[in-house]
């Protein structure tokens, strides 16, 4: 028969029980997070899609109807939402020459329509090709999400990108 250790077995069970709870909270902690210290950074990509980018638009002050691109793209953009902001890479082939066109990053509902370029501006070359890459805070409770280039001369065309939705704050 073996002595009773009562101190010595309640130390060997508590050093098991705290291993076994940092086993757990690291098999269970999504990636990228530190279960001591919390996420390894302020916000979680949660949606990512690359929609076209065209001439397809709704009429000015429309936020509600969900266009999408029937004719051939000019070009697209790379819409990624975090919990904190919306952000956008817009790459346009076939803009107006040597134009600057207001960026508008959508949220609807928050943010939409805008009263002005809300995520800066992009500017052509010679050809008609541009590109931008910008990022606004989310708006709490949007869930769908599309981006406009509205030139600065009225003789150009406005495009509109293809419309994304996610769950609020996703």
């Amino acid at each position: 028969m073996r002595p009773s250790l009562p101190g010595r077995s309640m130390a060997l069970a508590s050093v098991v029980l705290v291993a076994t709870m940092g086993l757990v909270a690291a098999c269970s902690s999504p990636a990228g997070t530190n279960p001591a210290t919390g996420p390894a950074t302020a916000t979680v990509s949660a949606t990512s899609e690359t929609v076209a980018l065209g001439t397809n638009n709704p009429p000015q002050g429309d936020c509600t109807t969900n266009t999408s691109e029937a004719a051939t793209s000019v070009g697209s953009v790379v819409l990624d939402l975090t919990t904190d902001s919306s952000q956008a890479q817009v790459q346009l082939q076939q803009g107006s020459p040597n134009m600057t066109y207001g960026v508008f990053l959508q949220q609807v509902p928050g943010s939409c329509p805008q009263p002005a370029a809300n995520a800066g501006t992009l500017t052509t070359d010679a050809t008609g090709h541009g590109q931008a890459s910008t990022s606004v805070p989310r708006q709490p409770g949007a869930t769908t999400f599309f981006v406009q280039l509205v030139p600065a001369g009225a003789d150009a065309p406005t495009f509109t990108s293809d419309r994304i939705t996610a769950a609020p704050g996703e």
